[in-house]
């Protein structure tokens, strides 16, 4: 062979070997968060994220409010904290993790990152980054030890039940739903911290932020909850309050009934459907379970309402639109 073309061929090899290399470490690095994967989700506890939530969650809280673990802070350690933690309040606070784009544009950059990357992503302001540059040793130091590793036991504690469960409750919840579920992983992202409910969800792709602090052994919820809540906040993408099957089968209903559709009545109902298939998929493990909106009181004014047509409806004796009008003609009778 013509050495020349030998030298070329060489080249164009090692050339290639470096371009694939290139994406498969970018990978790897933004991957680094994976807890585990099943065959619905993946399990992520990212530092950036989580530390996000930490600061959010702290600026909520008033002016006074000391941050936890504080003596053992030195005083630089402490004032990069509160510097981050103020900047947060003044400019983040008041936006709402769910619904506020730039929240939901912050959430989606930071994923991006491993623990020892700085995030430049635009939708990362300059101050903003800044100041979580400034917070994260004190934070990856102090607290991310805990929040972690809270993270990871949440996840060890639960999977085999998550294993055990998650395709036949999702798809449970999609039929009942008359909604196919959208392609591709199920994103979970564990935090120490989430919004004021403890979990959110936010659509296309599907990305659920759920706190560790409630799905041990010791978490203050009954037996199930926290799987309930792991089940629930994906079915956001199922379930909304204008496009979603459920959603237009209540406003038929309200329409036939000559009056507004209830405020909220989607969100009840994909409460009460997703919590019935999470108890169960529980039964055939020979777990109890009650719904999380019956012992939270979560859309208490609705309970009855729905217990006129859901039921029915999960045995499959009546069509979905069927059971709406039989929740909504309840809700107007009480409103009359």
């Amino acid at each position: 062979m013509n050495s020349v073309i030998k030298n070329s061929i060489q080249l164009l090899c090692l050339w290639l070997a470096l371009w694939v290399a290139v994406p498969v470490a970018q990978t790897q690095q933004a991957d680094s968060s994976l807890i585990a994967a099943t065959d619905r989700y993946e399990f992520h506890s990212n530092l950036w994220v989580n530390l996000h939530h930490f600061l959010y969650a702290q600026a909520k809280k008033p002016d006074d409010a000391k941050l936890p673990r504080g003596r053992s802070l030195s005083r630089a350690q402490w004032q990069a904290m509160n510097d981050a933690i103020t900047w947060y309040r003044e400019h983040l606070a008041d936006r709402d993790l769910l619904l506020d784009e730039r929240m939901y544009n912050i959430k989606r950059a930071l994923i991006r990152y491993g623990p020892d990357d700085v995030p430049d992503h635009a939708a990362v302001t300059e101050e903003h980054r800044a100041r979580l540059e400034a917070a994260a040793p004190v934070y990856r130091s102090h607290y991310w030890p805990r929040h972690d590793d809270q993270n990871r036991s949440v996840w060890a504690w639960n999977e085999s039940l998550i294993r055990a469960l998650e395709n036949d409750v999702l798809d449970r919840i999609a039929d009942l739903a008359n909604e196919p579920w959208p392609d591709g992983p199920i994103r979970v992202d564990l935090t120490w911290d989430a919004n004021w409910a403890g979990a959110y969800c936010t659509t296309h792709p599907t990305h659920a932020v759920i706190t560790s602090r409630q799905g041990g052994p010791d978490n203050s919820w009954p037996p199930g909850g926290w799987l309930e809540l792991l089940f629930h906040e994906p079915s956001h993408a199922l379930i909304d309050p204008d496009n979603s099957a459920v959603a237009k089968t209540i406003a038929a209903a309200a329409n036939e009934l000559d009056m507004e559709p209830p405020r909220g009545l989607w969100h009840g109902v994909l409460f009460y459907l997703s919590g019935a298939a999470t108890r169960e998929g529980l039964a055939e493990q020979g777990v109890e379970h009650s719904l999380l909106m019956h012992d939270e009181e979560i859309f208490a004014g609705y309970h009855e309402a729905l217990s006129a047509g859901i039921p029915a409806y999960l045995a499959g004796d009546i069509r979905l639109d069927e059971a709406m009008l039989r929740v909504v003609k309840v809700l107007q009778t009480e409103a009359n």
